[in-house]
């Protein structure tokens, strides 16, 4: 049961003024931060460079989005995306001794080649265009059959 806002006295869940201190009262019903997100919206969130995978985590646990095939794919595939990234901007300059410029060309192009194709992965939910990457694509689709 709602207090009043002004003088908390109880009041009618649905009431607009107090009965006691004749207060308007703005009571808004709870509801889930995700709901006004659209399937697009999600879609599109997942892939924002680097900073797509805090979404992603968001969309996968929520419960909005549980039963969406599009949106948990997408989420999939930002997610391998961005350990892909991981894995060449930190893992494997750590493992390979690279010298001089051309290990520094390699890796800048391998980091180049990761960051277009979450440009690329963007535009194409921005259109609702279902994209899959030769190996990540397949882990994402697998993972979401997985979890269905």
């Amino acid at each position: 049961m709602p207090y009043c806002t002004c003088c908390g006295t109880r009041v009618d869940a649905g009431a607009a003024y107090c009965h006691n201190c004749g207060a308007p009262q703005n009571f808004r019903p709870a509801s889930d931060f995700l709901s006004g997100i659209s399937d697009r919206t999600a879609s599109i969130l997942c892939y924002i460079p680097v900073f797509g995978i805090i979404p992603s985590i968001v969309f996968l646990a929520s419960q909005r989005f549980r039963g969406n095939t599009r949106v948990r794919f997408n989420a999939f595939q930002s997610l391998y995306l961005f350990v892909a990234w991981l894995l060449v901007s930190a893992a494997i300059p750590a493992l390979v001794i690279t010298g001089g410029w051309p290990g520094a060309m390699v890796m800048g192009l391998l980091k180049l080649a990761v960051f277009v194709c979450w440009i690329y992965l963007l535009i194409k939910a921005a259109q609702q265009e279902e994209v899959r990457l030769p190996i990540i694509g397949d882990l994402a689709a697998r993972s979401t059959s997985e979890q269905m």
